[in-house]
């Protein structure tokens, strides 16, 4: 029996009315989280957005945050905030298991959604997700706000100005000691494999989406997972809990120009020796310390030099207690100006770039289950247009 992909399709729609520039997004945000430390700042912060409901499976937990931040409702139902026509977006924070249902829901009540990474549990699902959005005319983007940290921005600058050149060669390394001791860390969704969870699906989501940003399609992806930090203590219990989700991971990227990337992630290590990028071209060179600093050189350059960063990446905004604030906020400004833009309007990062980034975080999977080069270009096992 062959089992088609899913036909599911959201009902066109007549385009939605962007709301007038006098009068603010209404929000609900999804997760009381990265929601709450994150997301909720950021709205409250920009005026062209308001947080009107706040939505956690626990209602004690949403009545308190929105105690908190002065959010006049409160749900323990996503499925409310969809019936509510005074919302027009949705915030989806929640662990990725649950973002299919999430999404898909907010997709057919026509509201706008800006959805966490990594955007689902599977290539599958975000497939469903992107086909869901295209057909909404609503405006769908993936959270990774990492693109917006101005070191990073500012490299995205150098590339496409030619300051290294034709890419050949990208390398990330990273060691932290986050997930080390397994009585700091709770057992929770992150630790559970069936649930998303894993740091390749966490922050590997981040790194796969940056090289795609700086170098170009992936076009293959061999890789694999381990986890060495076996059990954790369950949340106000002395007992432990099996954990089947990877801490560390390694893979190589194959870009659509020939250029290799490698990603080494080990997040127990003993001491948290940070992250350091290095991006190689025909040209030049640049190298990125913990997203603080940025060297570079080119061709006939002696040494590497410190590359200054623009203050106009910096958004000019205040600090906040949660450093990725700040990027998230400079990424709504992004989603709103494409809300009120409307139909036809043009937005990165997008769902089909998040369908992108989970297609080769698969790849790592079953590469390290097959033992072989998984080839995502499209071209070998093409997806057609009309699923």
């Amino acid at each position: 029996m062959v089992v088609s992909y899913r036909s599911r399709t959201a009902p066109r729609r007549t385009p939605k009315t962007p709301p007038s520039p006098d009068q603010p997004i209404r929000v609900a945000v999804i997760g009381t989280g990265f929601g709450a430390a994150v997301h909720i700042p950021a709205l409250n912060y920009l005026k062209e957005t308001e947080v009107v409901s706040i939505c956690s499976r626990r209602p004690e937990r949403a009545r308190a945050v929105a105690a908190k931040h002065g959010i006049p409702k409160s749900t323990a139902d996503f499925r409310e905030l969809m019936r509510d026509d005074e919302i027009d977006a949705v915030v989806v924070a929640t662990p990725p298991y649950l973002h299919h249902s999430m999404v898909i829901a907010a997709l057919e009540a026509g509201k706008h959604v800006l959805c966490e990474k990594p955007m689902a549990r599977n290539l599958a699902e975000t497939r469903d997700m992107v086909k869901l959005a295209d057909s909404a005319n609503v405006v769908a983007m993936i959270n990774h706000e990492f693109r917006y940290m101005p070191v990073r921005a500012r490299v995205k600058e150098l590339i496409d100005e030619g300051y290294i050149g034709e890419p050949q060669s990208a390398s990330m390394i990273v060691y932290r000691s986050s997930l080390a001791d397994p009585n700091a860390r709770p057992f929770g969704w992150l630790m559970e494999q069936d649930k998303a969870g894993g740091m390749l699906g966490a922050t590997g989501s981040h790194h796969v989406d940056a090289l795609r940003w700086w170098f170009g399609e992936i076009h293959g992806v061999a890789g694999a997972t381990a986890t060495m930090v076996k059990k954790r203590h369950l949340p106000d219990s002395t007992k432990m809990a099996k954990v089947d989700a990877d801490d560390n991971f390694a893979f190589v990227l194959r870009f659509a120009n020939g250029a290799l990337g490698t990603v080494h992630v080990c997040t127990t290590a003993a001491i948290d020796a940070g992250e350091e990028i290095t991006l190689a071209g025909s040209e030049g060179m640049i190298i990125m310390h913990d997203d603080q600093e940025l060297y570079g050189a080119r061709r006939r350059d002696v040494n590497l030099h410190e590359l200054p960063i623009p203050e106009r990446l910096y958004g000019d905004l205040p600090e906040f207690s949660h450093f990725l604030t700040k990027p998230t906020i400079l990424l709504l400004r992004d989603w709103v100006k494409a809300i009120r833009r409307g139909e036809g309007a043009t937005f990165s990062p997008s769902f089909a770039d998040g369908a992108k980034v989970q297609e080769v975080i698969d790849g790592v999977m079953r590469s390290g289950t097959q033992n072989r080069w998984i080839d995502t270009s499209g071209s070998r096992w093409p997806v057609s247009s009309a699923i």
